[in-house]
């Protein structure tokens, strides 16, 4: 498969890079500043209009292991003209879970700016004519990848561990994009319990 990675300069978009790469796909990195590796690069931001055309051009999917309502709003379109389909965005979980509500009360008005962009960019993704899935996280730490992660499909988590490895994050976000089954869907990925 030819991927785009955008955001690949990011802790969890190098990991992404080098695990596409490892699985035989034909990868292009987007980032703000070059990053080493068996890879095409295009360097610039993702939200610009004048960059996008030549990073999208030929991809069979996009992984933007960088969220937001900015970069949705200047990648959908781009796409479009490319004739690319399929969009796996990382996300978070804590823009749809409501328990532990205590938590969650502190975490969104921590970050409620951030959250509200992602909410943003999920809706923009679901109301277009794009093949997306979104990928919700956990709490990310780094860490080496323990291969194995939890999934669901609910607004709360139903099991695994808050804790989730940045490589095992990367490692679920190639599985969705890889995945016909998870187009237009959004997913809560964990980490493995025990």
């Amino acid at each position: 498969m030819r991927l785009l990675v955008v955001g690949a300069a990011g802790r969890t978009g190098r990991l992404v890079l080098e695990q596409a790469a490892a699985r035989g796909h034909e990868v292009t990195a987007l980032a703000r500043r070059p990053v080493a590796g068996p890879h095409a690069m295009v360097v610039g931001d993702a939200t610009d209009p004048t960059v996008l055309p030549a990073a999208v051009a030929g991809q069979d999917a996009v992984v933007m292991a960088v969220g937001g309502s900015a970069i949705v709003r200047a990648l959908a379109p781009a796409m479009a003209d490319a004739g690319v389909r399929r969009l796996v965005m990382t996300s978070s979980r804590s823009v749809v879970a409501t328990r532990p509500k205590l938590v969650l009360d502190l975490v969104w008005w921590r970050f409620r700016g951030p959250y509200a962009d992602l909410a943003r960019a999920e809706g923009m993704l679901e109301g277009g004519p794009l093949d997306w899935s979104v990928v919700r996280a956990t709490m990310l730490a780094d860490g080496p990848a323990r291969g194995r992660v939890h999934t669901d499909f609910e607004p709360d988590a139903t099991g695994g561990d808050w804790r989730l490895t940045r490589a095992d994050y990367a490692m679920a976000l190639l599985d969705v994009t890889e995945d016909t089954a998870m187009v237009r869907r959004a997913v809560g990925v964990g980490g493995p319990k025990g």
